[in-house]
């Protein structure tokens, strides 16, 4: 079960006075350290030459050390992106992007601890101050229940990590800030944070690269090549460290693996459920036979007979170290034939193993087994089969039809996430009936893989007007909502033709009762069907219709689609629901080509689905993968991807909105942009 964030502030103004209020109340404000704390690949860096180079800096500093972070970076470069996040169960976290003189942007997170934090105690005076006027945000906001820190509960994790360090004496002056010395986190405190989040999918091939490397400078992996390889013995302290950041970052991402149900505590299980054979032609076990090293699976002779997709920890423990790795390797080739190259979601067979083995360290195993998986990975890594011959074997003998492979817009590690929802998700038909030569609507319904009762909606709508103005939205809210707004939108178009019946009837019979008044009567009704028909915002203009000069208006039945205001260029009459909108001006006579472009975050709509490692970005993108929406190639629209986001956004594939969408949030949600900047 995800737990969502909530971002206290987004301005630098805002974030310094709450980091001053904090030390206000704080009565035993002391600093017990003299310097923030460098983790992640920049302390790793630091250490060892021929680590990866760092894209960001990572601190654990105090509040004190956060608030001078902050001003010294703000006299000396842009602060383009900057939010002060409380999670529960860890504390307060500084995310932020500033664009130094040379046009480079550096990311930089900073974790804050304090001896004593009570933010409860802050929570009304944070509201008054900042949340007066933004009543979505104030209803978000009262919700949260910050904890208090001190007390006898166990210390945040990122409170150990200073104490930790109180006397390490590794300085290093930041680069982009020469006069900011920071501790230097030494190598055993960062292969217990590194080991801490590397059961999540997310930058998996990274993260096991970077675990298994600072184990071989610790010296961790120097043992027989005979021998497998296990976790460290690690000092106490930083054990518990360990423990204390696994809680922190399943309590925000939720437990890797929880859906694999254990009956018994003894045994490991994978995730064999049978709901994704490959295309519903071959079973998981039939596919082991293809890749087993003997005359039969290893997993059939270490279950006891138990359910099949069981082994039993006692029977593994006793064969020898291959006779494991192959077992763990028949299983990754398995899931990689299965998920990746029978249903031709790939054609390349070591990109296959390496993401079915990354299932195996993360989501598609749990305790002990995924444990040897992920200690072991470095000898696991190597394939010795030829898995695109054993695809097409299956292929042939089965008679599976191929599918129609995928243009693919985004990478393969996020194709194979998306089509393990693809089961639970369905195209909403119904909005055919608002469809025309202007507008298109399309949207679909997710429901959750763990709780059917749980379901939302995601609706596109792309607006094109005389060629010359392009607007598009995508809406996403719980899909029983979605139903009501349906609903209420057939009960006025019945109340609207009820209504234009009766008008009739009445106007005919004024017809004959009072023939001198025909025309007035004929004034009379036009007006009355524009005020029933007419839906109009706080501007005075109608909402669904973005061209509201225009002599014919364009109304919108579910009042999903955002208005845009040219005159004050940016939308209004927006939502938390609105996680997209974008308006095109196309350069018509009279004016000039514009962008605008309006962003928010779709975290808490994807932490309802309880998808492990499934947030709001890989939300956003999967709607727009499985929709494919489109722009008119006649507007011209496709100019937004000059747009200078390369330095912001990833440079896998992604569709043309994702990138905007994501550039967007990175630089103030509402963002306008004329013909001079493109």
């Amino acid at each position: 079960m995800f737990v969502k964030f909530h971002i206290l502030a987004f301005k630098v103004d805002q974030i310094l006075s709450i980091l001053k209020d904090i030390i206000k109340n704080d009565e035993n404000n002391s600093s017990f350290i003299d310097h923030p704390v460098l983790i992640g690949s920049s302390a790793a860096k630091w250490h060892i030459h021929s680590f990866h180079k760092p894209n960001n800096w990572n601190l654990v500093a105090t509040i004190s050390q956060s608030i001078n972070f902050i001003n010294n970076v703000n006299s000396c470069a842009t602060i383009t992106d900057i939010k002060l996040i409380y999670y529960p169960g860890s504390g307060l976290k500084i995310n932020g992007v500033f664009a130094c003189i040379d046009e480079s942007f550096i990311i930089f997170d900073i974790e804050l601890a304090s001896e004593k934090v009570d933010l409860r105690k802050l929570k009304q005076e944070i509201k008054e101050k900042y949340y007066e006027e933004e009543s979505d945000k104030v209803k978000d906001y009262d919700k949260i229940e910050f904890e208090n820190f001190d007390g006898d509960q166990q210390k945040p994790s990122a409170l150990m990590i200073l104490e930790l360090c109180r006397d390490v004496k590794e300085k290093k002056l930041l680069p982009f800030l020469p006069s900011f010395p920071c501790i230097v986190a030494p190598l055993k405190i960062l292969e217990a944070l590194k080991t801490s989040h590397i059961y999540w999918s997310a930058d998996f091939s990274k993260n096991i690269e970077d675990l298994h490397l600072l184990r071989v400078f610790l010296g961790y992996n120097s043992i027989l090549k005979t021998q497998p390889l296990c976790s460290p013995q690690r000092d106490e302290q930083i054990e518990l460290l360990l423990k204390s950041r696994i809680k922190e970052i399943e309590i925000i991402r939720g437990v890797p693996g929880a859906h694999i149900n254990l009956n018994m505590t003894d045994e490991g299980s994978l995730e064999h459920k049978d709901n994704f054979p490959a295309q519903g032609l071959i079973l998981h076990n039939d596919i082991h036979e293809f890749v087993k090293y003997g005359d039969r699976p290893i997993y059939e002779s270490l279950n006891n007979d138990e359910p099949k997709t069981w082994i039993k920890k006692s029977l593994f423990e006793k064969v020898d170290y291959q006779t494991k790795l192959n077992c763990a390797r028949e299983e990754a080739m398995t899931v990689a034939l299965e998920r990746y190259l029978i249903p031709m979601i790939s054609n390349d067979h070591e990109t296959s193993y390496d993401l079915a083995l990354a299932r195996l360290c993360t989501t598609s195993t749990k305790d002990w087994f995924r444990q040897f998986v992920v200690d072991n990975y470095p000898q696991l890594s190597n394939l010795d089969k030829d898995l695109s011959s054993i695809a097409n074997d299956i292929i042939n003998k089965y008679s599976l039809k191929q599918k129609e492979r995928h243009a693919l817009m985004v990478d393969l590690e996020t194709r194979a996430i998306f089509e393990t929802i693809r089961p639970y998700t369905e195209e909403i038909l119904s909005f055919d009936d608002y469809n025309n030569h202007e507008i298109k609507r399309t949207a679909i319904k997710i429901t959750s893989p763990v709780n059917n009762d749980v379901s939302i909606a995601a609706v596109v709508t792309t607006l094109c007007h005389d060629r010359v103005e392009w607007s598009a939205s995508v809406v996403v809210l719980p899909s029983n909502e979605l139903e009501v707004i349906s609903n209420k939108s057939k009960d006025s178009d019945e109340n609207n033709k009820d209504n234009i019946e009766n008008k009739d009837d009445d106007e005919n019979k004024g017809d004959v009762e009072n023939g001198d008044d025909e025309s007035k009567g004929d004034v009379e009704s036009n007006d009355d069907d524009k005020s029933k028909n007419d839906v109009r915002n706080d501007d005075g203009n109608d909402i669904f219709g973005n061209f509201s000069d225009s002599s014919e208006d364009i109304i919108d039945p579910l009042n999903l689609h955002p208005h845009y205001n040219s005159s004050k260029k940016k939308f209004s009459g927006l939502t938390f629901k609105h996680v997209f909108a974008i308006h095109f001006n196309c350069c018509g006579w009279e004016s000039s080509e514009s962008l605008c472009i309006c962003a928010k975050s779709a975290d808490s709509f994807a932490q309802q689905l309880e998808i492990p490692d499934f947030n709001g970005d890989l939300l956003f993108e999967y709607v727009l993968d499985y929709l494919n929406p489109t722009l008119q190639d006649d507007c011209g629209a496709w100019e937004f991807m000059k747009l200078k986001s390369e330095k912001l956004v990833s440079s896998k594939p992604h569709h043309p909105w994702y990138c905007v969408w994501n550039y967007a949030l990175k630089n103030g949600n509402n963002i306008y942009i004329s013909d001079d900047e493109f």
